[in-house]
C-alpha cells in the first residue's frame, strides 16, 4: 500500500513539473501569412473601391442593370464598367436626363471588339455616339504589371516586356538560388506604386494647390472635335492628355444640365489590384460627391467548383435522406413474397386453350352445349319434335354432313358430355351440322 501511494506522489510531481517547464518556456506569438484574395474579393474586383467609399462616409451599392435609374437620387454618383451597359437609345436618354436633373455618371467606353482599321466596333456604342466621341488607338505596349503577376505573386518582380516562357524560367532560377528570401530580407518596406516613367501619367490639379498623379490605361484613348475647338457644340468641359502629342485622351467631362458625365477608357483603374497605385483612390474620392455611391458592374456568376463547395453539405444531406427513404420504400413488404409476374405475352392459342380448361373446372361446358344446341335446333325448327321427325331429320343432315345418325342425335338431343373428350367431339359435330346450313 505504502509503494502504491509513493508511485501516485512521484507522477503528481512529474505532471506538476512538467507544467511549471511549459509555462515558464511557453511564449506566445501571432504571425500573419498572406493567403491571397478571399472568394468575395474573386467576385468582385471593386470589393477595395467600395471598401475606400465606405471608409471616407459614403455608402457603396451595387446594381446590375441601367434600370437601377429609377431608383437614384439626384445627387448620387452612378459608376458603369462598360458603356455596353447602355445598350440602346432609349437607355441613353434616361441616362442623360437623369445627368441633366443633377446625377453624375461616370462611364468606361467599351474597347472590346474594336477595330481601328474599320474605325469602328463590332456593335454600335449608342451613348458614344450621342456624345460625339469616337475611339482611337492609343499606346499598344502600354501595360501594367506582367500577366503572370496575380499568380507569382508582388515579389516576383516580372517585367512587362517578357514573355511568359522567360518569366516562368527567370522566377524559377531565383527560387533555386534563394534570391527571393536575400531580397525580401534587405528590402525593409516595398514601394507602393510600380515602376512607371514620369511622361506615363497624368497630373491633375486639386483643391489647395496640391497635384493628383494618375496612371490610366492609353491603349485606348477617346476623341471629340472638342478637344481641339472648345466652340464646338456638346465639348468636353474638362479632360487631360497623357502625352502632349496624342489626338485622343483616357478621359473626359461633358456637362448636361445640372450633373456631369464622365467618360473613361481605362476600366481598371479602381479595381483592388490597381486602386492603391499613385492618387486612384483619391481620384475616385474626389469624383464620389456626397450621394449614394452605384457600382454598375458586368454579371459574375459563381463558379461550379464554387456553388459545389457552397453547396455540397445540402446536397450530401439530401441525397442522403432520399437514400433513406428508397430504402425504407423497398424494405416495407407484407405477407409472403409473391413471384414476378410473366411479362411475355401468350399466343392467341394459349389464351383459348386457358379459357376452355377453365370453363371446365367451372362446370361451365354443359351450358355452354347447351346454348349451342338450342341456337341449332331452333334454326332446323325441331325444338319440339318427336322420335320418328328425329330419325327423319338425322337421315337428311348425315346425308349432308357425312356424319353418323348416332352421332347427330347424341350431339343434338343425347346427355351432355362428361368428359373432354365426348365435349369435344359434340361440340365438333355441332359445328358441322351448323355449317352446311
Amino acid at each position: 500500500m505504502t509503494t502504491k501511494r509513493l508511485l501516485i506522489g512521484i507522477a503528481v510531481l512529474l505532471c506538476a513539473g512538467l507544467v511549471w517547464l511549459f509555462l515558464t518556456f511557453f511564449e506566445r506569438y501571432t504571425e500573419e501569412k498572406d493567403r491571397g484574395w478571399g472568394s468575395e474579393a474573386r467576385r468582385n474586383p471593386f470589393l477595395a473601391a467600395e471598401q475606400y467609399l465606405a471608409g471616407v462616409g459614403l455608402e457603396p451599392q451595387q446594381a446590375e442593370n441601367i434600370s437601377v435609374l429609377n431608383t437614384l437620387l439626384a445627387d448620387a454618383t452612378l459608376f458603369i464598367a462598360s458603356s455596353s451597359q447602355v445598350y440602346n437609345p432609349q437607355r441613353v436618354e434616361e441616362l442623360l436626363q437623369w445627368v441633366r436633373d443633377g446625377g453624375h455618371a461616370i462611364v468606361v467606353a467599351r474597347t472590346e471588339g474594336f477595330d481601328f482599321e474599320e474605325g469602328r466596333s463590332e456593335e454600335r456604342d449608342w451613348l458614344l455616339e450621342a456624345l460625339g466621341v469616337s475611339m482611337l488607338e492609343g499606346h499598344g505596349d502600354y501595360y501594367f504589371e506582367h500577366p503572370l503577376q496575380p499568380l507569382l505573386g508582388e515579389d516576383a518582380e516580372l517585367k512587362p516586356e517578357q514573355s511568359p516562357g522567360e518569366a516562368l524560367r527567370e522566377y524559377n532560377r531565383r527560387i533555386e538560388e534563394g534570391q527571393e528570401e536575400e531580397q525580401a530580407e534587405s528590402e525593409k518596406e516595398k514601394p507602393r506604386n510600380p515602376d512607371v516613367d514620369p511622361e506615363d501619367l497624368v497630373t491633375l490639379p486639386t483643391a489647395g494647390g496640391n497635384e493628383a498623379q494618375l496612371h490610366f490605361d492609353a491603349s485606348h484613348l477617346l476623341y471629340h472635335p472638342g478637344i481641339e475647338d472648345n466652340t464646338v457644340e456638346g465639348a468636353p468641359v474638362f479632360f487631360a492628355k497623357v502625352w502632349r502629342d496624342d489626338e485622343g485622351v483616357p478621359f473626359m467631362q461633358f456637362a448636361q444640365g445640372e450633373g456631369v458625365i464622365t467618360l473613361m477608357t481605362d476600366s481598371t483603374m479602381w479595381q483592388s489590384h490597381r486602386i492603391g497605385h499613385f492618387d486612384h483612390a483619391y481620384f475616385l474620392q474626389l469624383l464620389a460627391g456626397s450621394g449614394d455611391f452605384v457600382f454598375l458592374t458586368r454579371p459574375r456568376f459563381d463558379s461550379l467548383g464554387l456553388l459545389a463547395r457552397q453547396y455540397a453539405a445540402e446536397f450530401f444531406i439530401s441525397g442522403l435522406l432520399a437514400l433513406l427513404g428508397w430504402l425504407i420504400l423497398r424494405a416495407r413488404r407484407f405477407g409472403p413474397l409473391q413471384p414476378s409476374p410473366e411479362i411475355a405475352r401468350r399466343s392467341l392459342l394459349e389464351h383459348i386453350s386457358a379459357c376452355g380448361h377453365y370453363y371446365w373446372r367451372d362446370d361451365q361446358c354443359q351450358r355452354l352445349l347447351r346454348g349451342q344446341r338450342e341456337e341449332l335446333l331452333r334454326r332446323l325448327g325441331a325444338t319440339d319434335t318427336s322420335s320418328s321427325a328425329r330419325q327423319t331429320l338425322s337421315k337428311r343432315l348425315s346425308a349432308t354432313t357425312n356424319l353418323s345418325e348416332h352421332n347427330i342425335i347424341a350431339s343434338l338431343w343425347g346427355k351432355p358430355a362428361t368428359s373432354e373428350e365426348s365435349f369435344t367431339e359434340q361440340m365438333r359435330t355441332l359445328q358441322r351440322i351448323e355449317a352446311v346450313l
